[in-house]
């Protein structure tokens, strides 16, 4: 069996249960949709209520993120992939472009944000993350506009985005502290 072949056999998998309740449509178009902003909406509370704990570790999650929307940009400049829909596959519950389906970026979001979190040694609010990260990349797939692999290979950039991100920052803070030293 190939990749392909695998990963549409996942796809079918996951989505063939659309369809079969309204209910659990509707929840999962929730899911899919609205759980990434739930999600980011609690860090803004937090941050709200304690901004000397979380500035520094939003600024950095923000920076990041947005390295992530960049870098997906740039991956579908040059790799285009379909999105089941455009392969007439399965079951398509909310309207979507035809962009590219990989990476998947609600998915590439939510685990960039949880593992800044947990590599900055906020492990809850990356656990947490991670589950909401599955759970948002698992409905995408529900509803049809993403391949289970998206999902996978969005959560393998998100970490490789931060752990190199968090690399670049702490070479950089090392050599500021040099300076430092050097003009004193």
């Amino acid at each position: 069996m190939s990749f392909e072949d695998l990963n549409i056999n996942l796809f079918h998998s996951v989505n063939s249960f659309a369809t079969h309740s309204l209910a659990f449509d509707k929840v999962m178009i929730f899911l899919a949709n609205d759980l990434n902003t739930v999600f980011i909406s609690f860090l803004v509370f937090l941050l709200v209520i304690q901004w000397k704990t979380y500035r520094l570790l939003f600024a950095k999650t923000l920076f990041i993120v947005l390295l992530s929307i960049a870098f997906s940009d740039l991956i579908e400049m040059f790799y285009h992939h379909p999105r089941p829909f455009q392969l007439d596959l399965g079951h398509k519950l909310i309207g979507h472009a035809a962009s590219s389906s990989f990476p998947s970026q609600h998915t590439l979001t939510i685990a960039v944000i949880a593992f800044t979190y947990l590599i900055a040694g906020y492990r809850a609010i990356g656990i947490v993350g991670l589950f909401v990260g599955v759970i948002v990349g698992l409905a995408r797939v529900y509803v049809g506009v993403h391949f289970p692999f998206d999902v996978i290979g969005s959560f393998v950039i998100g970490f490789l985005l931060v752990l190199s991100t968090n690399y670049v920052i702490k070479g950089l803070l090392l050599r500021r502290s040099r300076i430092n030293l050097a003009v004193e």
